[in-house]
């Protein structure tokens, strides 16, 4: 795999080993229906800085210096030969989100270059099946596991048998609860901090447009990444002196339903400015009800993750600012540390957060982005 020149962006965001948590996408925290409309009255606190029982067990772990490592590149260490016979499962939280098929992506094309065997059970949003799905993994003798789970209490369980049976496991994308120790890696996303500069960043649109409220298309708040990319906005927002007048959740990550959300938005809110969207899908919804209703121009969308729709949309400038998810790279990363694991080799931390740079008109054809955009969204599924 090509080498990536990033060490420039992911010197400024990878070493904040931030809380477990990861991209923008579905969730379904009851393991059955939830509500996708829900008004949010309580702010988030920001993220703790460690856990002391994560500390004891990181301890254990000889951490790397990972500005100084190539995270999406070939490891030297782990070969075809030590992997030989060796399969592994996926646990995907729901294959409907193109994020996900995204993410499996970046983890095939691990297993291809080193001979590994790849299984992908889908937990179609329940917790229940989730859990169906891992002791399926693990009795067909599967040597490792990575987890995308459908929340991050719901990991537990999954860990719980993972452990029982000896099997190594790592996450991608979501993380588990704060404190949980019991896993080999979590591969996720700097989400305060991507929350913290889209909020800078929107926060200063708005003074542009004349000053005004803004909205939150917001992913399930029980989940770690989605808390922390929340934190981050508001940290922004109390620095900017800029009010978050309502914040709607949802697990049903659709276009459709975020379109209606952002059309919630604009009707109740007659002085916003800006929509905050914490997920690919509410951006682009954004886009839709903004446009429906004349007011391109007059409200700013910022975005999270990326698409080839959205990567669009900016050059359009119908949104104006994006944080990018690597979610092939999350899959990469995530097989990668696994695979050093079953070798009997140390992952090169504990936690790795991979950065997400703030794409806007101005930079989406720079270097350094157009080089990260392979592992946000694979080539098959569009342009950069």
């Amino acid at each position: 795999m090509k080498r990536f020149s990033l060490l420039a962006i992911m010197m400024a965001f990878v070493m904040l080993l931030a809380s477990c948590g990861g991209g923008d996408a579905d969730s379904d925290t009851s393991g059955g229906d939830a509500d996708t409309d829900v008004q949010v009255e309580e702010t988030t606190a920001a993220p703790d800085a460690a856990d002391d029982s994560t500390d004891a067990d990181a301890a254990d772990v000889q951490e790397v210096d990972l500005t100084q490592v190539d995270l999406y590149g070939s490891d030297p260490e782990v070969t075809a030969d030590m992997l030989e016979g060796k399969k592994i499962a996926y646990l995907a939280p729901s294959k409907d989100i193109l994020y996900w098929q995204w993410v499996e992506d970046g983890i095939e094309q691990v297993c291809e270059e080193l001979g590994v065997e790849l299984v992908t059970l889908d937990a179609q949003n329940s917790a229940s099946t989730q859990q169906s799905n891992t002791e399926t993994a693990l009795s067909s003798d599967v040597d490792g596991i990575i987890l995308s789970p459908v929340s991050s209490t719901s990991s537990t369980n999954v860990l719980l048998s993972a452990e029982d049976a000896g099997i190594p496991i790592t996450f991608a994308a979501i993380g588990p609860d704060e404190g949980v120790t019991n896993y080999d890696c979590c591969v996720t996303a700097d989400d305060y901090t991507s929350g913290y500069e889209n909020g800078i960043f929107l926060c200063d649109r708005i003074e542009e447009l004349g000053g005004g409220t803004i909205g939150v298309l917001s992913l399930p708040l029980d989940r770690t990444n989605a808390k922390a990319k929340m934190a981050g906005l508001e940290k922004a927002c109390e620095e900017k002196g800029v009010e978050i007048a309502q914040v709607l959740q949802t697990t049903d990550l659709t276009v459709n339903l975020a379109a209606q959300q952002a059309n919630d938005l604009i009707t109740t809110n007659s002085d916003m400015k800006g929509i905050y969207g914490m997920y690919e899908q509410a951006g682009i919804g954004a886009v839709n009800a903004v446009e429906s209703s004349n007011l391109l121009g007059e409200v700013s969308i910022v975005s999270s993750d990326g698409s080839p729709e959205s990567i669009r949309f900016i050059r359009e400038g119908k949104i104006d600012g994006m944080v990018v998810q690597p979610a092939v790279g999350q899959g990469v990363v995530a097989a990668r540390q696994l695979f050093r694991v079953m070798c009997g080799l140390d992952v090169f931390a504990k936690d790795i957060p991979l950065p997400e740079p703030l794409v806007t008109t101005e930079n989406v054809d720079d270097a350094d982005i157009q080089e990260l955009l392979p592992m946000v969204y694979p080539a098959s599924a569009g342009s950069y």
